[in-house]
């Protein structure tokens, strides 16, 4: 999966640009009390890890 598709999926599920960050932009949601940081290189894709901790993160 790209950085792309993964701002997408946060966005369609109700995640909204705070901020950018240094390196990564920060997302958050009204109904959530944390944010999600994800990196700003779009076609690159995302290591396995990361990506399965941020899907979590944002689908909780």
């Amino acid at each position: 999966m790209k950085w792309s598709e993964l701002r997408r999926i946060a966005e369609e599920n109700g995640w909204r640009l705070k901020r950018h960050g240094k390196k990564h932009d920060i997302y958050y949601h009204p109904d959530k009390d944390y944010f999600v940081e994800m990196e700003r290189h779009e076609s690159q894709e995302v290591r396995n890890g990361i990506c399965n901790k941020i899907l979590k993160q944002i689908e909780k």
